[in-house]
């Protein structure tokens, strides 16, 4: 199994191959809220409270792969920022617990 580091990584580097455009940290933000959106409409399409034409119901149709797609986003950002995601993890953890 992959540690979460081999995680951001990957999706950095598969990022950097499919866009060789570098993008910063603003480009990557717009792309998870994107995605976020993305994940917002295709729960409420499944919930019933949202209409979709029927080539947006090929977009949106498997909402846990957009939450796949919105979470590499985010791990891509926190490769970019040199982030130690698993501390982060632990601390936030940790709150949770409290």
């Amino acid at each position: 199994m992959k540690t979460i580091q081999e995680w951001q990584k990957n999706f950095a580097t598969a990022a950097k191959n499919k866009f060789p455009n570098k993008w910063d940290q603003k480009d990557r933000l717009f792309s998870i809220l994107r995605q976020l959106a993305d994940v917002g409409r295709g729960i409420q399409w499944e919930m019933g409270s949202y209409k979709m034409t029927e080539e947006e119901e090929k977009h949106y149709k498997s909402v846990n792969h957009r939450i796949a797609a919105l979470i590499a986003d985010i791990l891509i950002l926190c490769e970019e920022r040199k982030t130690d995601l698993e501390k982060e993890l632990d601390e936030v953890l940790k709150w949770y617990q409290s």
